[in-house]
């Protein structure tokens, strides 16, 4: 199963994909990290996560960039990618003296990084950001925020949930496999 979770900035899409990660697999997963701790904020940022997935049985894998190249010794039952907007701005922009590379071809690196991801795994939940409201950007952003959308909208064609988190409330997208939040709990039905 492939389930994309998206939302604002401190929406609760962290926590919710921690959580739907959970009720897909209770023993071991795999967390491929996408941020580059590059300041105090994103330290501060990266210990609040770790705190946050504490006793979730999550390995962390550090991978800003490069998904296409992660070697697995098997399959894993559950791979947790956060997040897109990170990866995009590494690949984007991680050229050498951070030179801007082409977006088409960023894009196209993602999407192989993805299907990598979806072949050797049971279950992969990746965590987006909505960051399509408004505003006037420069070029660079806009060539950013271009890649973003299109690889949004191949995650949502190839998942099959996808979830905005509004304000830490679930608001389901597309829905092809059951999985619901009752009483504060994930549960999936595993009979589909």
């Amino acid at each position: 199963m492939v389930v994309t979770v998206t939302g604002g900035s401190g929406s609760g899409k962290s926590r919710m994909a921690e959580e739907i990660s959970q009720a897909l697999c209770g023993g071991r997963k795999l967390y491929i990290a996408t941020m580059i701790v590059c300041d105090e904020e994103s330290r501060k940022r990266m210990e609040r996560h770790q705190r946050q997935r504490a006793g979730m049985y999550f390995e962390t894998v550090e991978r800003p960039f490069g998904l296409e190249r992660l070697t697995f010794k098997e399959k894993e039952r559950l791979i947790l990618l956060e997040c897109m907007s990170n990866l995009i701005a590494n690949e984007l922009y991680g050229g050498e003296n951070f030179a801007m590379r082409d977006p088409k071809e960023t894009k196209e690196t993602i999407i192989r990084g993805i299907g990598h991801l979806r072949e050797h795994a049971e279950h992969l939940v990746v965590v987006s950001n909505e960051m399509f409201r408004n505003g006037t950007y420069s070029v660079e952003m806009n060539d950013y925020l271009k890649v973003a959308g299109q690889v949004d909208r191949y995650l949502a064609g190839c998942s099959d949930i996808v979830i905005e988190s509004v304000f830490g409330i679930p608001y389901f997208w597309k829905r092809e496999k059951r999985l619901w939040l009752v009483k504060g709990k994930w549960l999936w039905d595993k009979e589909e």
